[in-house]
Order: structure tokens, then sequence, then C-alpha cells
């Protein structure tokens, strides 16, 4: 029996005799099984062969396992640069003397029994305490330095019985875990406007739990975006947290710094929490109250501020349209078209706002539709608005039409006789709508229409009523 198996990830490794050695070759499959069939050793060890090893690393060890311990924790340093810049990692994996189930399993020695016992475990909600119960007498070799390199080769993670997990490598990651879901947000912002302004210059990971797909979308104009799974490992050189998942998942490794972005001012909030664990290289406020008033609730003393970026992305500064209609709420003013050209300006992502003045309405907004009250007033509506829309079946005399016209505000009305007599000229001062272009099957004819609408919704008129149709009302009062 040896005193130590070294089990090697892989087909090669080079290691000095030792009769307190074996060197076994571990090259896929179950490791529980391997471990229980092959290793005769007291102790095991596992090593990756592309990882660099301090002087006399065996010797040290092999002295070690001289004492009696459940599990003995390496001095585990990361390798990411191997010309410079290495860094321990046992703040970062927040590794203790104690095996626990977030352990990555080749930076510690455990005494074989035990491992197999840890390997047979189930994984359920009891687990942390029997793997507690199991390894009652842990030390630390501070003296043993494991030099890894993560750019060549995947972490063995997490708990022992799992085999092997696949590692992603990124430059930059922003985790946002569920924060972003929504729409309007003030964290979306701040992303776009990142995006917008060092999407380009630097290689930037969106890593998320959940997304909305319009918001994901915006995203993937400027980031890499991916799905955070435990199902990975992700080392990256920069980790950018919000303080909204001040709590990043143990899977993710920042090689070098990794900050936390306080957005809100803490102080303000009624349920504003103390954060104990101090897990990030900075922190910072976006704006210099918002970094004075986190002071107190986060565990440094030191919180910098970095102004939040703002960059318009003028594709989507579209010009306003404001449309207007008054009209009672009678079936034959016909309001379900106004409901379909609405939704093709939504479709197109045409930034509008429709006011409808009909009597017995409830006050409400739906899109850019918004219903109110009827008023004895829409004239100032009326002489705002880019086109005064009505879309009847009938009409004898439309008053609201020819006021539109008279206020030189451009009217959408329907083939109706009344207006012939009126001077409503198509192209001219109004666009008519023939009664079938509302029929589902012409529905892109109508889009083209309300796309024309849209790019000549500044184009002037100049309309003048015709007075000399008051003459029958002059011969009817002075008869």
């Amino acid at each position: 029996m040896k005193l130590l198996s070294v089990i090697v990830l892989g087909n090669e490794y080079y290691l000095n005799s030792n009769d307190n050695i074996e060197l076994l070759f571990f090259k896929g499959g179950n490791l529980e099984k391997f471990i229980e069939t092959n290793a005769t050793g007291k102790y095991i060890l596992i090593i990756n062969p592309e990882d660099n090893i301090s002087e006399n690393f065996f010797d040290i060890i092999i002295n070690k396992c001289n004492e009696n311990f459940d599990s003995c924790l390496l001095n585990y340093h990361l390798e990411y640069d191997i010309k410079k810049d290495m860094k321990e990692l046992n703040d970062l994996f927040e590794l203790k003397h104690k095996p626990y189930r977030n352990s990555y399993i080749w930076s510690f020695i455990f005494e074989k029994n035990k491992l197999l016992q840890v390997m047979k475990l189930p994984n359920n909600n009891e687990f942390d305490e029997q793997i507690n119960n199991i390894f009652t007498n842990c030390t630390y070799l501070n003296e043993a330095i494991i030099y890894h390199k993560p750019y060549r080769n995947s972490y063995f993670y997490a708990t022992p019985y799992i085999d092997v997990k696949p590692t992603k490598y990124f430059k930059n990651v922003i985790y946002v875990g569920n924060f972003c879901n929504g729409q309007f947000n003030g964290y979306i912002s701040w992303l776009n406007n990142l995006g917008r302004i060092f999407g380009e210059k630097y290689q930037i990971t969106i890593l998320y739990d959940n997304l909305n797909e319009p918001v994901k979308e915006s995203f993937k104009k400027y980031f890499h975006v991916e799905q955070y799974s435990s199902y990975y490992n992700y080392i990256c050189n920069r980790l950018l947290v919000t303080y909204s998942t001040y709590y990043y998942p143990k899977n993710i490794v920042c090689t070098d710094e990794n900050f936390m972005f306080i957005h809100g001012n803490t102080a303000d909030y009624k349920n504003a929490r103390d954060f104990k664990d101090d897990i990030y290289t900075k922190y910072f406020g976006v704006s210099k109250i918002a970094a004075d008033k986190a002071k107190g609730y986060y565990p440094t003393k030191e919180i910098d501020y970095v102004i939040n970026p703002i960059k318009i992305d003028n594709e989507l500064v579209k010009p306003h349209l404001k449309l207007v209609t008054a009209q009672r709420n009678d079936p034959i003013k016909r309001a379900d078209r106004i409901e379909l050209i609405a939704s093709i300006l939504d479709e197109e992502n045409i930034p509008y706002t429709w006011n409808l003045f009909m009597d017995s309405v409830e006050h409400r907004v739906v899109g850019g539709l918004v219903y109110r009250e009827s008023t004895s007033n829409p004239l100032p509506y009326i002489n705002d608005a880019d086109y005064y829309v009505q879309l009847s079946d009938s009409e004898a005399f439309c008053y609201s039409v020819v006021e539109a016209l008279c206020l030189n505000t451009k009217v959408v009305v329907t083939p109706l006789e009344c207006y012939d007599e009126l001077n409503v000229k198509d192209g001219e001062n109004a666009t008519i709508l023939p009664f079938d272009i509302f029929e589902p099957e012409n529905k892109e004819k109508l889009r083209a229409v309300i796309l024309k609408m849209y790019q000549e919704k500044d184009k002037k008129i100049n309309y003048r009523f015709n007075s000399d149709l008051y003459k029958k009302y002059n011969d009817i009062f002075t008869k």
C-alpha cells in the first residue's frame, strides 16, 4: 500500500521515482469507481499535468501525509499569464480547510476512504451537513503551491462526485442575473449606454439568468450575450456586478478585478441592509451622491464613484407621431379601424400618441392610444396634431375634419361624398383611405400608406374654407 495516490487528469506526467507514491492516469469516466478500483494510497491527490508546482512539491506533501488528517488544502494560485500577474485563488474560490459543496477537488489532498464516502453521498439538502460529519480533521499546507493555467484547461469543479465540467473563458463579464428582465429599467439603460460607448473597443459578455427578447436583442447590438448555466465554469479577467445581484455564482471566477456598481441611493431605502462579505476588488457608486450614501452598508470604507455613461443611439430617435380623433362612441364611426392602424404603428415601432375623444369611454392608455372622455373643445389637441383622423362609414358634414383643415392640420378620412364639396384633396391636405383597404388581405397596402404618412408628417398645408357656401344662410335670414 502506498502513502499517496497521484491521479493525473490525462495521459502523461513525469514524476521522480518515490516509494511512497503511485501514479495513476484518469482518462475520463466514473472517478469514484476509478479511485475505488485502482488507487491503493492512503491519500488521494488529483493533478492536472499542465499545472506548475512549487519546488519539492511532492516531498513536502509526503512529509505531510505522515500526519493523520481527513483533508488538506493546498496553497492554490492562478497563473493566468505565465509572464505576469500570478494571483492567489484562495479568496476567489472561498476555499476552506474543510471541503464543502463548491470546493475545487484538485486543491485538496483527501484521505481515500473519506473521499469515497463523500462520493457515495446523494446530492440532497443534507449534503453539506453530511460532508461536515465526514471531514472532521482538516488542515492546510501553505508550502505546497499549485500554479494553475485556466486558459488551457477545464476546472475539475464542484463536489467530488462530479467528474468534469467544461470551462468558458471571457475577457470582461457583466453578470446581470434576473434584474434586467423588464423593459423600462435604469440597469438596462446603463448597459446599453456602456455598449454604445465601449462595446466595440472591449470584449464584453453579458451573462444573464433571464432576459426578455426585446432587452436581449438590444444587448446583442453591443455585447456577446449568453445565458448563465451551472453546467459550465466561467473564467474572466474582469467581472462587473450590480448590487441587485450582489452575490454572483461561485462558478464565475475573475482573475484580475471584480467590481460592484451601486445604482441606488442606499441610505434612502427603508429596507436597506448591510452587506457583510467583502468579495469585490472595488465598489463604485454611479454618482458621487450614490457613493456617499452607500458608505456604511458595504464591507469597505472606500467607495469610489463613476458617472453613468450616456450616448444616444440616433437610430432610436424617431420622430413622434401625433394623432387625434374626436367622435361619438357609435359603431358607424368605426373605432376598430383606428385600432388596426395603431397595431401597424406598433409593429413598425413608430412612437405615437393618438388622443381619442369619445363619449362614454373609460379613460385608459393602450400602447400609444389614449382613450379620453369627450370634450367640448378638442381644438388645442387638433392644432397640435400631425393628423386628424376620422374613419367613419358615414358623415353628412364632419365639423372636426373641417376644423382640422382650418387649423392647417392634415386629415385622414374615408372616401365620403361630403368631403368633395369641402375641398378635401387626397395627397394635398388629406390622406383618403378606401373602405376596402381595411380588409385583412389589404393590410400591407394600408401599412405602405401609413409609412408614407409618417414620412410626410411635417408636410405643411394651407387650407381655405369656401365662405361662398354661406350664401344660402344669408337667404334664409333675409327672407
